[in-house]
């Protein structure tokens, strides 16, 4: 009786199991009536195991109706199995009933059809009987309209003509205007006063009886030109006022105005403002050396601010000159160093390629779902992992063995998933035994503790704990790992399940802090089990 409540049992559960395996194909549409040029979604979904391979195909049309366009694949996890869908959408242009065919779906080696539809495809109806009726209008007649209200063209040539001229006008005097403000700007301050000047002088006022205005526009000139060029508040100052300023005044090269010069601008001065509030006007002769010495502060100044401009200009030059070279020197490093790190790239992908590490990589970044396989000889361990784990070589751990334990090994197989790019690996391993070994041996904390040293760990902290089934070890150590960096600091979960004549191991490796990749790694662990 227990044997054949242990064999219903198994019965039962891969039963539903097996049904599970099957493929489901479900069409759907969205609607079974339109009217020409309208579209129907066609909605085909199937539901197969994480493992089969589904190909919907390309279609233009779909019997007689049009495929206007199709949606990409939409994958949906419902583990163990899978969902996909795909969308069609269709048409037709006439009216009538059309029959949607059955669409042939790849599935594995098998080719699955799905269910024919029935669409129909309505006419457009017209109601005339709502819209009003109108018959054909009578022609106008055009012989009975006066004149007067027909406009004249010659009247809106003139219009456009004053309109036109007026634009003409307004477009030169604004650009007249234009003009004279960008020549404003453009002349220096030095330029302004001088033609201010020679203007005056040309002028010639005082033989109008009009001297006060000449020394009035005179000492303007000068104390515009110093307000502007030498930024010195000149206008509201008085003739002594004046005079001090402009002996204390120093240039930015430590340069000052000549005394003999402003001992004869002050006496100008006084000139003007005896003629301005004395009414007292100068003969010819002083007026002339008057001008002069204006002439000549103006001259003073703007040949050693040219002075100043010109050394700011060298200097300027020469810190240019300066950047040219730091620039030229920054841009022959940077070119070398460029070199240096392509050749040294190149060197690490040809290292890589030669190790294979490439392509592993590759794989691992293809990879979509886990997969489920088992691993050593019987019983065999069995993991559900991201990728399938591919054969390593450990004969250099083998080598560094004891003795006595090499020669009692029979048969060794690792396995391992190094994904470097997202920074986690997976190893697991079968060591086979010619014999038991002796219980007073612990064979599995031996080889890890090989394993950390073969690969270089540093400031290695494990601990360990007794699981049901397995020993467990875990912890943490520091490497140094390539394209990764050095001083890295690595975590690691282990189990070893002891067989009669055999050993079977799993490691989980990731770097400190990535929450995702130890939640995988405890996935992984999980999943751990053998099987005979």
């Amino acid at each position: 009786m227990n044997k054949k409540y242990i064999t219903l049992i198994l019965i039962l559960l891969i039963l539903p199991l097996k049904a599970q395996m099957q493929p489901i194909i479900k069409t759907v549409v969205d609607t079974t009536a339109i009217r020409p040029g309208e579209q129907i979604r066609l909605q085909v979904t199937t539901q197969t195991d994480t493992l089969s391979f589904v190909d919907f195909p390309e279609l233009t049309t779909l019997g007689n109706l049009e495929v206007v366009k199709s949606s990409g694949v939409d994958t949906l996890q419902d583990k163990p199995l899978r969902r996909l869908q795909k969308k069609y959408f269709l048409t037709a242009w006439d009216s009538g009933h059309y029959t949607v065919p059955s669409i042939s779906i790849k599935i594995n080696d098998t080719i699955v059809k799905t269910d024919s539809l029935k669409i129909q495809v309505q006419p457009v109806k017209v109601d005339t009987t709502r819209q009003g009726l109108y018959g054909f209008k009578a022609p106008v007649n055009l012989e009975g309209q006066s004149v007067d209200n027909m406009p004249e063209s010659s009247t809106y040539i003139w219009w456009l003509a004053a309109i036109l001229i007026l634009t003409v006008l307004a477009y030169y005097f604004y650009r007249r205007r234009q003009h004279k403000i960008a020549a404003n700007k453009a002349s220096s301050p030095y330029e302004k006063a001088l033609y201010r000047l020679e203007k005056l002088q040309q002028e010639q006022l005082w033989q109008q009886n009009r001297t006060d205005e000449h020394y009035l526009n005179l000492t303007d000139l000068l104390k515009t030109f110093l307000e502007e060029e030498l930024d010195l508040s000149a206008k509201e100052k008085i003739s002594n006022e004046l005079i001090q300023s402009l002996k204390a005044f120093r240039f930015e090269n430590g340069t000052y105005f000549s005394p003999q010069l402003l001992e004869r601008l002050s006496e100008t001065l006084q000139r003007a403002d005896l003629a301005k509030f004395a009414k007292i006007s100068p003969n010819q002769a002083d007026i002339y050396v008057d001008d002069n010495v204006i002439k000549n502060i103006l001259n003073d100044a703007h040949q050693i601010i040219e002075e100043i401009t010109a050394e700011k200009a060298a200097k300027e030059a020469e810190i240019k000159m300066q950047k040219r070279r730091k620039q030229r020197l920054f841009m022959g490093i940077s070119g070398a160093l460029i070199l240096v790190l392509l050749l040294i790239g190149g060197a690490g992908y040809y290292y890589l390629h030669k190790m294979k590490i490439v392509k592993n990589l590759s794989e691992n970044l293809s990879a979509a779902e886990w997969v489920y396989n088992e691993y050593g000889s019987d019983p065999v361990l069995a993991l559900t992992t991201p990728h399938i784990l591919h054969p390593v070589s450990v004969s250099k751990e083998v080598e560094n063995l004891p003795e006595n334990i090499k020669k009692m090994l029979d048969e060794v197989s690792f396995y391992a998933d190094e994904n470097l790019i997202k920074k986690y690996a997976i190893v697991a391993g079968s060591l086979d035994f010619k014999q038991a070994l002796p219980q007073q041996i612990d064979l599995s904390k031996l080889l890890f503790s090989q394993f950390l040293k073969n690969i270089n760990a540093r400031e290695v902290n494990m601990q360990e704990a007794d699981l049901e089934n397995a020993k467990r070890y875990f912890g943490s150590f520091i490497i140094d790992l390539p394209v990764v960096g050095n001083n890295i600091k690595v975590e690691f979960d282990s189990r070893f399940y002891t067989t009669p004549q055999g050993l079977k191991m799993l490691t989980g490796f990731y770097i400190r802090g990535n929450k995702d990749n130890q939640a995988l790694i405890e996935r992984v662990m999980q999943t751990a089990e053998l099987v005979k």
